[in-house]
């Protein structure tokens, strides 16, 4: 494949990451793998984004593209559907990639055809760069992962897909908000072969919500993201028949989720609605004791 033509397709979210996106770049640029092109969305920045991004295209050569706030999904969506690459990989705007990310991950799809996603481990650091956990990505815990997943925890920053994939699953749901990352692993995982580079090869900045210089409303943020979290768990309940493993781990996660909104009410003083989602929890999950424990200290002041 020629200029015209790049082996792969980077799509960079961002908003309000002026402090970061540029070593973000960078990483690409760095890449052994030189035939890549660089499409950044910036989703509304307030921070002077747009100025680092001008910048970026005359030192690095992005393509940069501007719209309202959406949440990144959309900016993803955006990025994906502007690329021209055989292959899309994800990056978010203050993660960056190690040198050999993609020489890893291309030959790993050149020798497998039959693979349509191949993601990396990774660790998580802080900004001062110190390692706070590393991931090894095959091997998830978590039980909605293993179950709905294989036990693969995709990071989007370590995603390299075949762009024909990615265009059979379709776009990141954009209604919602948290869990749109889940989501497309879980749909990428019904539809394709998934493999994992065993190394570290993508490192992630865990730092605040972004949202640091516009009005942030932390109760509007988590019902937000609770409402999501609905919208994704009514969608996994549509993936039918379900297996056993499958319909338990859903169930556990339909728990988590009523002891999330019983938490919510009871900090509002809500405490007869608290009571009811602490129930809820209960019935989805009635072996775990966390529920009752909640549901019970829930009685201590009837509202």
């Amino acid at each position: 494949m020629g200029v015209h033509d790049p082996v792969v397709s980077v799509v960079i979210p961002v908003f309000n990451g002026a402090p970061f996106v540029a070593k973000a770049v960078a990483s690409v640029r760095a890449q052994s793998v030189k035939d890549v092109e660089i499409l950044v969305v910036d989703d509304g920045s307030t921070d002077g984004t747009q100025a680092v991004l001008a910048g970026l295209q005359q030192s690095m050569g992005i393509t940069w593209f501007q719209q309202d706030h959406g949440g990144p999904a959309r900016s993803r969506n955006k990025g994906i559907a502007a690329a021209r690459g055989e292959f899309v990989a994800l990056l978010d705007c203050d993660d960056v990639w190690l040198p050999d990310k993609l020489e890893a991950q291309l030959a790993l799809m050149r020798n497998r055809p039959e693979v349509g996603v191949v993601h990396t481990d990774y660790e998580v650091v802080d900004q001062n760069g110190m390692v706070l956990e590393r991931v090894a990505a095959r091997h998830s815990e978590e039980p909605l992962v293993r179950a709905f997943a294989g036990g693969h925890t995709a990071l989007p920053s370590t995603l390299l897909v075949r762009r024909d994939v990615m265009e059979k699953v379709g776009a990141l749901n954009p209604e919602l908000y948290g869990s749109e990352d889940s989501d497309l692993t879980i749909r990428l995982y019904a539809a394709t072969r998934f493999d994992c580079v065993d190394r570290v090869l993508v490192r992630k900045l865990q730092r605040g919500h972004g949202y640091r210089d516009m009005a942030f409303d932390e109760a509007m943020h988590r019902e937000r993201v609770l409402s999501s979290r609905e919208r994704f768990l009514v969608g996994l309940e549509h993936m039918q028949p379900l297996t056993a493993e499958q319909r338990a781990a859903l169930d556990r996660e339909w728990a988590n989720y009523f002891l999330a909104r019983g938490s919510a009410a009871d900090r509002s003083g809500r405490r007869a609605e608290a009571r009811k989602f602490y129930w809820q929890a209960i019935r989805k999950a009635p072996f775990r004791l966390r529920g009752y424990v909640r549901w019970v200290r829930a009685l201590t002041t009837w509202v």
